[in-house]
């Protein structure tokens, strides 16, 4: 549309216009939407959780690039030629509100165009510059701080709270309501709070998923909108676990997380640090031992063992030997003893559409202790008895509820959730600093997990994208261009995208995530298409007879006015994506800053260096071909004398 109506301008009539001006850009539209393409399919066929996220996205963005370049192509020069007029004389509220724009527009031209001729007559300086620059910038990467997902605050909170084990219930919610009461007197953000303590019932599958017991307490808080406080969520947990720890001694353990935010997407930064090991003693001294550690570290909000308290048990110990003697086997003997302790379903009851369990087992009083168990009776096929006693060898011992295993090895898991402001790769590194001050036998293996591990197997995926990515990008350009040079020079902008990226990560405190590294991959398409404008009509000014320091200068004025205008409508569409505080605009804040100082770099490179290598390789391209010219001519006269 911006070369249309500068041929119109000219005095060209509307039609021919159209077909002329889409004719000189349609190589460069063509080829960028192909770059774009370039980086946004591959996004569709990446594996793991990455792929998961931004399939979509990739897909969307290349239907639409598609679609709104057929549109460019053809529905935009079809209505330019029926719409647009030349327009000799303007009125005076045209001169009254664009002519300072456009005497504006016209100041930076010029101003662009002196620029631009003391950069091609300077561009070893410029290049130098441009490089020590970049180099400079890569130490950035020891200042921005690396994440996976930001924290969310959706305004719920979940919270588990554990007593010792076989603290009866009603201590449990004496616990709970003073608890309610002080959280909603501290903390006026609450809008609703609800709690449960006991066991779970068996029939009742959603309770049994979860922690219950007579000793644990779970609750749910729903906080008022991220807009309508003044404390954020991470604030507000915080705060919740330091009362929890202080004004309450009784706790044995407590967890203070965001509801919805359990798993990697959005939710708390966590590290975890997973112990494996089949002694259950030493894995268990390891990791209290990292757990005391841990509260220490500054940034670390909550620290919590997975491996829960140990509980009482009676282990019974069948004799294989006595028990074929009566007749049995271990099989029969466990669910005999099972039935009379647990019960067995015997039938139903139904009423007014409900139904009931028929449980039988021994009465309370005949099965809590260790001689109960000792006197169970156990029947084999010919209905004689024998007591658990004279075929088994009963003992009380401790055991954890639970045994968790990853890989089929046995683990327990130390897992650290980051305070507000604490980043992810500081958690990381403080942990590795712990874990190197604990002595550890080298049957025991100790390694970070939990949002580190999500990070990095996502990190190198994204990363083995970007290779192939830019191979693409690379080959369309030089399918368009017909040439290998070109394209090359044009890649020079895609690095100091990653400039750009770390100088505004760096400025807004915002750390390297996964938002981040997508909003990188999306450069990889956008920076290179001011640089396809650029060159492609530099090459047009020269195939008309233009030497190559006025081609050059010729084509930046000419193409600075486009460049700009698609480079500052990407960023300021990405500015409300950067700089949004409403609710969710935590997930969004990494995708704009990295897509808006990204292209602000790029573009001033494309506008400066860009010209600087392309007039630099073109000359020394001139120079060759002369000298290959001039040996020919040589060759030639001494084959005539």
């Amino acid at each position: 549309l911006e070369n249309i109506t500068t041929h119109i301008e000219r005095g060209t009539k509307p039609k021919s216009a159209a077909v002329y001006a889409t004719n000189e850009v349609s190589i460069s539209i063509i080829a960028s939407t192909l770059t774009l393409l370039a980086v946004f399919i591959p996004l569709t066929m990446v594996g793991g959780m990455a792929g998961e996220i931004f399939r979509q996205l990739g897909w969307i963005v290349a239907i639409i690039s598609s679609v709104s370049t057929i549109a460019a192509l053809t529905l935009t020069p079809m209505m330019s030629s029926q719409l647009l007029r030349l327009k000799n004389r303007k009125t005076k509220g045209f001169d009254k509100f664009y002519g300072h724009i456009e005497k504006a527009l016209g100041a930076l031209d010029a101003v662009y165009a002196k620029a631009l001729n003391w950069t091609v007559r300077h561009r070893i300086t410029v290049i130098l510059t441009a490089t020590a620059l970049f180099i400079v910038s890569l130490f950035l990467f020891n200042i921005v701080p690396t994440e996976f997902f930001p924290q969310q605050d959706n305004a719920r909170l979940q919270m588990t709270v554990k007593l010792p084990i076989n603290t009866r219930s009603e201590i449990t919610k004496e616990l709970s309501f003073r608890i309610y009461e002080q959280f909603r007197r501290d903390f006026p953000e609450i809008e609703a709070m609800t709690f449960t303590v006991g066991q779970a019932s068996e029939d009742n599958v959603y309770g049994q998923l979860g922690d219950n017991g007579s000793h644990i307490m779970t609750g749910n808080i729903r906080l008022s909108l991220k807009t309508e406080r003044e404390r954020s969520i991470q604030e507000i947990s915080d705060a919740m676990r330091e009362d929890l720890r202080r004004y309450y001694p009784e706790i044995r353990t407590f967890d203070v997380v965001g509801a919805g935010m359990g798993g990697p997407f959005g939710g708390q930064t966590t590290v975890d640090l997973e112990i494996y090991g089949n002694d259950f003693t030493t894995t268990d001294a390891i990791a209290a031992q990292l757990a005391d550690l841990m509260e220490s570290v500054p940034g670390t909000s909550q620290v919590t063992v997975s491996r829960d308290e140990y509980a009482p048990e009676y282990l019974v110990n069948f004799d294989r030997e006595k028990l074929a003697e009566h007749g049995l086997n271990i099989s029969t003997a466990s669910q005999f003893v099972r039935n009379r302790i647990n019960g067995a379903t015997a039938s139903y009851y139904r009423e007014e559409g409900d139904e009931y369990y028929i449980k039988v087992r021994y009465a309370p009083e005949f099965r809590q202790t260790l001689e109960d168990v000792q006197n169970i009776l156990i029947y084999n096929s010919q209905g004689e008895s024998v007591r658990v006693r004279d075929i088994a060898a009963i003992g009380e011992t401790m055991q954890p509820p639970t045994i968790d295993r990853k890989d089929r090895e046995r683990i327990v898991t130390v897992t650290c959730v980051a305070a507000k402001g604490a980043a992810l790769s500081d958690l990381v590194e403080a942990a590795s600093q712990q874990i190197d001050k604990v002595d550890i036998p080298p049957e025991i293996m100790v390694s970070i997990a939990g949002s580190y591990e999500d990070q990095q197997e996502s990190f190198k995926d994204l990363a083995m994208l970007m290779i192939p990515i830019l191979i693409l990008v690379y080959i369309v350009m030089a399918a368009q261009f017909e040439s290998f040079t070109s394209p090359f020079i044009i890649m020079f902008s895609v690095p100091f995208a990653l400039t750009g990226v770390l100088a505004g990560l760096a400025v807004s405190g915002t750390a390297l995530g996964i938002m981040s590294m997508v909003g990188l991959m999306m450069l990889f398409g956008i920076v290179v298409k001011n640089g396809i404008v650029l060159i492609d009509y530099i090459v047009l000014c020269r195939e008309r007879g233009m030497s190559i320091m006025e081609a050059v200068v010729t084509s930046g004025r000419s193409r600075l006015r486009p460049i700009l205008m698609t480079a500052m409508t990407t960023i300021f569409g990405m500015l409300p994506l950067a700089v949004g505080r409403g609710v969710g605009a935590e997930m969004w804040n990494g995708l704009g800053i990295t897509v808006a100082s990204g292209l602000t770099i790029s573009t001033l490179v494309t506008l400066f260096l860009i010209p600087a290598i392309y007039s630099l390789s073109a000359e020394r391209a001139d120079k060759r071909k002369q000298r290959k010219a001039e040996r020919r001519q040589r060759r030639a006269l001494k084959e005539t004398n």
